[in-house]
């Protein structure tokens, strides 16, 4: 099925959220926001007059999420603000923004810094997903600022770990090798007009253009020669090779043509030329997966701090990797656990996202193990004892960044080999050949032509662009590719494996009756946002997220005086008044206490009973049904109970045998080892699925606030859907179809050019009109076999 015909049927029944322009599936009639996070900012961004932002954006923008709506912990920037304004008067600090995806994006940060006093200057790139402010010391409120950002569901993290960025030894390159080129045909032109060798100017010219041929050859041409012999040391027959081969021997034949004054020798016009548009190429294919590589911020989970008792007794801060079996620490509310350890302190509620990727919680009693990875949920902080070192954690596994190695392209690498041999081949015995018989000046000539015009100038650049196109696509669609293999890779694909909660389901739990918060009274809307206001708990955060989007959230001091009863509730005294929010057992008096929801009471009288529920994401069975017609086999693999992973599982029409609950990471990487794991697509969004990520052929995630596992996918999709991984699975195919076509008339090029060559027909002129006619060529036929792009 064409593609065109494919998104026309995924745009059905969707409709563009009013806040990112994301198209989902609404549930309810009427429902024009794909996430409550966008209906949040929607709201502030109307109510603060900044709508130019909606003037401004782009197509799509990534969608807000829940991120907006929990409690940052911001300690980590306070040193750095500190840092900053203790080098002088004008303080300055380089941080990762995430979310900036769009010129109204921009605008939206600049305007709000613009508001902040003392600030001096803010300057994002959205394509290194960084930002850098300028402010007066001790005279602005970065931390404010950052929190203001926060508001509008940008996420402000360390810069990211400094990385060799390829784009950036390109675009330098490329920009010399232009200048080159430009100078390097200025003085070769005459010579095709028909200057006389004898000319005054004649030899100047010939000069000049070596001079720029060599200056091309040794700053912009050497970077595909090392990387030619570097990959050829490994056995690698990088497409770098016959590049890196062609620019060479015309370089050098170039010299002895000049020495013995035989123009048809001379190709150096064709080295300064054929490096830049070579460089065109890189740089195309390098330039958009780095952009979207970098529209997640860079988040290395480094051991975390706890304050470890001393021998004295006293707390000291220390970082977990120090930690060893017997010590003693604090967590903090909202920290994980960094090894697996002994409960010391009353009971705690933890959360598991990260072990099971549920949103459910754990209650662990006095002497109780804390699994490493759990969040704790406590609104004070915990006593436990190490009961491992950090290097053996859980917490460490999953949070360890294991590159994903660079698989090169196995179908390039067969074409490149055999098509080196046979160019090489045949210009080695051409040139034999016409020596045998005419001498060494006409061997050299058939030789170098050879080179020449069978260099793959067209499939350097033809390549690149069909990626190009194939990224620009996905990324209208809110897909974003960012590893360069991911197209050889997924051509083997026969089994795509699901995580279940955040993947096939909402990442939070649903509530089923959110019309009920709005028949509450002001003072039972003030008590509800004083219990939700700092838990960490599942439900709190939902119930938090609903009134936040709704606008009916209250800020107030109340809910430091929230007391929190584990496993029971939460509590909040109001003079008589005694709120509670909870299970019914807890929450009620034995009269009411039949419900079976989570409950508001007021003095144990039931106020409200809210209902929640794991529901699938509104386009889940339609996008699975898909994926099953086209041939691939489909599981879900799931830290969640068998019989809630087994009843979703029902809900999207696969079988019982192919649903498996109650899975540790381990057990996923393990399960994923026994089903042929190359020719496995993984799907998932919890750091639970990075140990499976390591196994399975290529990976997926959503762009959702677990930045962490999104980063380490080879694609990463935006919306309340999946609808990114069939998409990406059909990009796939085009792309494979063009690139087909691209190698027949590459195959069909070589033939008649490599035919002219050996004739002793081709001349440096005749080179220099076929290499940019077989380039346009190429292109053409990329165009017509990828297609236009079509809103």
């Amino acid at each position: 099925m064409p593609l065109e015909r494919e998104l026309g049927q995924a745009k059905q029944g969707q409709v563009a959220c009013q806040h990112c322009g994301t198209r989902f599936h609404p549930v309810d009639p009427g429902e024009t926001f794909c996430c409550a996070g966008c209906e949040y900012v929607y709201r502030i961004i109307k109510d603060e007059s900044l709508d130019r932002f909606y003037e401004l954006r782009g197509e799509v923008s990534q969608p807000v999420g829940a991120s907006v709506f929990g409690n940052a912990d911001y300690n980590w920037l306070v040193p750095l603000i500190e840092a900053a304004e203790a080098r002088g008067e004008l303080a300055s600090l380089s941080l990762a923004l995430e979310g900036v995806s769009c010129v109204g994006c921009v605008w939206l940060v600049d305007h709000l810094f613009s508001d902040l006093q003392g600030g001096v200057s803010c300057r994002v790139n959205v394509q290194y997903g960084t930002f850098d402010l300028e402010w007066r010391s001790g005279k602005c409120d970065v931390l404010g600022f950052v929190r203001r950002l926060k508001q509008f569901g940008y996420r402000v993290c360390p810069v990211r770990q400094s990385r060799e960025s390829e784009s950036k030894q390109v675009v330098w390159k490329l920009g010399l090798a232009g200048a080159f080129a430009l100078n390097g045909m200025l003085y070769t032109l005459p010579a095709y007009l028909g200057m006389e060798p004898g000319f005054v100017v004649a030899m100047h010219f010939n000069w000049l253009s070596a001079f720029f041929a060599t200056l091309s050859l040794v700053f912009c041409g050497t970077y595909f020669i090392g990387r030619a012999v570097r990959a050829a040391l490994q056995g690698i027959a990088h497409l770098d090779l016959p590049i890196s081969l062609g620019i060479v021997f015309a370089y050098f034949v170039s010299w002895y043509g000049m020495h013995q004054k035989n123009d048809a020798l001379v190709y150096f016009d064709f080295v300064c030329t054929f490096v830049f548009l070579m460089l065109v190429g890189r740089w195309l294919q390098v330039v958009a997966i780095e952009r979207n590589r970098n529209r997640l911020a860079d988040i290395m989970l480094e051991a975390p701090e706890v304050e470890v008792e001393a021998s004295s007794g006293a707390r000291v801060k220390a970082s977990a990797d120090q930690l060893g079996t017997g010590d003693r620490y604090w967590l903090g509310s909202g920290q994980r656990v960094p090894v697996r350890s002994r409960l010391l302190s009353a009971r705690a509620s933890l959360g598991m996202d990260w072990i099971s990727g549920e949103t459910e919680s754990k209650l662990v009693e006095t002497g109780g193990e804390a699994p490493s990875g759990a969040a704790l949920e406590n609104q004070f902080s915990v006593k436990l004892e190490a009961r491992e070192p950090w290097d053996a954690s859980l917490l460490a596994r999953l949070s360890r960044r294991s590159a994903r190695s660079r698989e090169r392209d196995e179908i390039a690498q067969r074409w490149i080999f055999r098509y080196l041999l046979a160019a090489f081949a045949l210009a080695v015995g051409g040139g034999a050949f016409w020596w045998r018989f005419s001498g060494l000046g006409d061997g050299l000539k058939v030789f170098i032509s050879i080179l020449v015009v069978s260099c793959p100038c067209a499939l350097g650049i033809a390549w690149p662009f069909a990626d190009e196109i194939a990224l620009a696509r996905l990324k209208r669609s809110g897909v974003f590719v960012t590893t360069h293999s991911l197209w050889n890779r997924i051509s083997r694909i026969r089994r795509i494996v699901f995580d279940k909660t955040g993947t096939l389901t909402r990442s939070a739990l649903t509530l089923l009756n959110p019309s009920c918060l709005d028949s509450l009274n002001p003072a039972a809307l003030e008590a509800l946002s004083a219990l939700c206001s700092l838990s960490r708990h599942p439900v709190a955060s939902t119930i938090r997220e609903c009134l936040m989007a709704k606008g009916r959230f209250v800020d107030s001091t109340a809910e430091q005086q929230v007391d929190e009863q584990i496993g029971q509730g939460l509590e909040w005294s109001n003079g008589a008044q005694i709120w509670r929010l909870g299970r019914t057992a807890w929450a009620l008096s034995k009269e009411e206490s039949d419900r079976t929801g989570t409950v508001l009471s007021l003095n144990g009288k039931l106020v409200v009973e809210l209902l929640f529920e794991d529901q699938p994401l509104p386009d889940s069975l339609r996008e699975l049904r898909a994926l099953k017609s086209k041939g691939f086999a489909l599981s879900i693999l799931s830290g969640d109970r068998q019989s809630k992973a087994v009843k979703i599982g029902r809900m999207l029409g696969l079988s019982e045998s192919d649903v498996f609950g109650e899975m540790r990471p381990e057990e996923k990487a393990s399960w994923l080892q026994t089903h042929e794991p190359h020719e496995c697509l993984m799907v998932g969004d919890g750091a639970n699925d990075t140990l499976a990520f390591e196994l399975a052929a290529c990976c997926g995630a959503p762009a959702n606030e677990q930045g962490i596992v999104a980063e380490r996918a080879d694609f990463h999709y935006l919306g309340s859907g999946i609808q990114g991984i069939r998409l990406v699975v059909e990009m796939a195919k085009r792309r494979r179809s063009a690139v087909l076509a691209l190698m027949a008339f590459a195959l069909a090029y070589n033939v008649f050019a490599i035919g002219l060559s050996l004739a002793g027909w081709v001349t440096p002129l005749i080179a220099a009109v076929l290499m940019p006619l077989s380039s346009i060529a190429s292109l053409g036929i990329v165009w017509a076999a990828m297609g236009v792009a079509r809103r």
